[in-house]
């Protein structure tokens, strides 16, 4: 195994893991999931139910996103674009709050997401030689 293979494997368990548990452990208790985090929304121009509906969906698109990127295959490269939108569509909420210090966070996931794209290249290119 080369370095980039390596590479890319550390950052897909992480990724893989991170995602597949942000689902896991907010679909058991969705309701207070939603309505704890639906309130920071609360004084931004968002609708409610447009909030609430993104929040109900959140968990099992986090979950989708972790296995699909923990398979392997060809589910990689989508579970990380799905990644990334997910992240792109929190990114939106956060800034919309002026959350500067989450926004700050979610840019560490499009900086990991971006790399693990990125990433899938380098390691096809080095099995193929």
């Amino acid at each position: 195994m080369s370095n980039n293979q390596l590479a890319q494997l550390v950052i897909r368990i992480g990724l893989g893991i991170n995602m597949l548990m942000h689902g896991l452990v907010r679909i058991p208790k969705l309701t207070t999931f939603v309505s704890k985090t639906g309130a920071g929304f609360s004084t931004t121009i968002l609708p409610t139910i447009l909030t609430n509906a993104f929040l109900y969906t959140l968990p099992f698109l986090e979950l989708t996103c972790g296995l699909m990127i923990l398979l392997g295959g060809q589910f990689i490269r989508w579970g990380y674009a799905l990644g990334g939108a997910i992240i792109a569509l929190l990114l939106f909420g956060t800034t919309l709050k002026e959350d500067w210090g989450g926004a700050a966070n979610q840019m560490i996931y499009v900086i990991a997401f971006y790399m693990a794209l990125r990433g899938l290249d380098s390691s096809s290119r080095s099995r193929h030689r």
